[in-house]
């Protein structure tokens, strides 16, 4: 039984951190970095880069008319945060 004046609130988790995982990792200059939370403190990021255009059947077409990024790299992170900043560990089965 619950005592109707006990309000119960869910527990919420641990907080998001895919904005800062984002703003802080390392990347190549012409990287872009996406990182989606899985749960908890586990989270996947990929690296985008363009594609090279050698070999590409239209290369004056620019922009986003066409797809022209691929996943350069893919990692599941363990990432937590700390007093000192955020903590990412890469797993040891981590794809990439």
């Amino acid at each position: 039984m619950t005592d109707r004046n006990t309000t119960e609130l869910p527990e919420s988790g641990p907080q998001d951190l895919s904005g800062e995982i984002i703003s802080t990792i390392a990347r190549g200059t012409d990287e872009r970095v996406t990182c989606k939370r899985i749960s908890g403190n586990h989270y996947r990021c990929n690296w985008w880069a363009p594609e090279k255009l050698s070999g590409y059947d239209n290369p004056g077409m620019q922009g986003l008319l066409v797809t022209t990024h691929r996943v350069r790299r893919s990692r599941f992170l363990n990432v937590t945060k700390t007093a000192q900043g955020l903590v990412i560990e890469d797993p040891p089965n981590s794809v990439g």
